[in-house]
């Protein structure tokens, strides 16, 4: 009895030593991107959970190295051996000019916890109005865009039929809508994939927003009803060409290849998503060709929606805008010039809604070639004048 006395203290002393007290500390940002206005300081808080078996200190500096960014407290002292219990401290940084910042915490001595992530955010803004404006615009072109996939399904619903619509155009532009929603589904909700984007991009954030997943998932189906409609009405002898479908073959051999190397770990998974979004990229360059070749084969713009390519032009002059207004407000012009594919697309595709839009107002106005035009599942000749 002694003896067990003796021994079960020393158990519990051999457990207690074992444990590694500084894996059970977590100090972390409430908000990883935080928004403010030049002369106003920002509220950051940062929550400690757990204990350590050593005192440490929380240090914060600019990842640029320059002081454009000053926090008070500019230091946080944890006593070891005390158990944080979702602990807040309220800090505040002010910065010096307009910008984005990174505000990095780091955590002294190494190895007391994971601090590669220990960080915010900070994006001053010149004028807090432009801030709201900016959020306005972005509604807009997005409202603008999701939108812009009904006229042309209403259209069909109310012709009956789907002639003067481009197959190649509706089956190339699903391949690229679904290789969207695939990148931003996986990278906004894995934890795997979002963690292996943080790990090739220290300081940044998930780029993907749930937004973006609804657009791409909305236009996917948007697109695939269209495609049905195709297969369900009228479409006088319209298919797919064998150029559309090399095309999509193409696609399709790429992304059976990519996965393949993604299941045996001969590229990473991001990697494979990031060829989807290239995929989703070389699809906004190819897709409109078709449906304008078809226009000018048939002089007309019969039996296609303008009125999407409309909202479409809106859409991306809003986009364009909004990207404007937050470089000038957050001087940071980077943004723009940094990206000049994603800004390239977007010139690219108004571009081509421009091109549609000379042909059906200007070009096509007034057919005069006699077209087939299909009513209730009968054909009849008619000469159609179109406005």
């Amino acid at each position: 009895m002694a003896f067990s006395n003796v021994l079960l203290p020393v158990l519990i002393c051999a457990v207690v030593g074992a444990l590694d007290f500084d894996d059970q500390l977590h100090v972390q940002f409430e908000q990883q991107d935080c928004t403010s206005t030049f002369g106003e300081p920002a509220e950051l808080i940062l929550w400690i959970d757990g204990v350590t078996s050593r005192n440490a200190t929380v240090k914060f500096n600019t990842v640029d190295g320059v002081s454009h960014v000053n926090v008070t407290p500019a230091d946080i002292w944890i006593n070891g051996d005390v158990i944080y219990t979702r602990s807040p401290i309220i800090l505040t940084a002010t910065a010096l000019r307009q910008g984005r910042f990174i505000v990095k915490a780091n955590v002294e001595p190494e190895g007391i916890v994971d601090d590669r992530r220990l960080f915010v955010r900070l994006k001053v803004a010149l004028n807090q109005p432009l801030i709201y404006i900016s959020l306005l615009v972005g509604w807009t072109y997005t409202a603008c865009w999701s939108s812009g996939y009904y006229p042309q399904i209403f259209l069909n619903h109310r012709r009956k039929n789907v002639v003067g619509l481009s197959f190649d155009f509706l089956h190339i532009n699903i391949v690229g809508h679904i290789s969207y929603a695939i990148f931003n589904s996986f990278l906004y909700w894995n934890k795997y994939i979002e963690q292996e984007y943080f790990n090739r991009h220290p300081h940044g954030l998930n780029p993907v927003i749930g937004n973006d997943v609804g657009f791409a998932v909305h236009a996917s189906f948007a697109t695939g009803y269209t495609i049905l409609q195709c297969y369900c009405f009228e479409n006088g002898g319209n298919t797919v060409s064998r150029t559309a479908k090399v095309i999509i073959g193409t696609y399709l051999t790429i992304i059976v290849i990519s996965a393949s190397q993604a299941v045996f770990g001969a590229i990473h998974w991001l990697d494979f998503l990031y060829i989807l979004s290239y995929i989703k990229l070389s699809t906004t360059l190819v897709k409109y060709f078709p449906q304008a070749y078809l226009n000018y084969q048939r002089q007309s713009t019969e039996g296609f929606a303008i009125m999407n390519r409309l909202l479409d032009i809106a859409g991306g002059l809003f986009g364009i805008l909004q990207m404007v207004i937050n470089a000038w407000n957050f001087d940071d012009w980077q943004s723009i010039l940094g990206d000049p594919v994603k800004l390239g697309l977007g010139v690219f595709s108004i571009l081509f809604d421009i091109v549609f839009i000379v042909q059906h107002y200007v070009l096509y106005r007034k057919p005069s070639q006699t077209e087939a035009v299909y009513k209730t599942g009968k054909q009849m000749d008619q000469h159609t004048t179109q406005f």
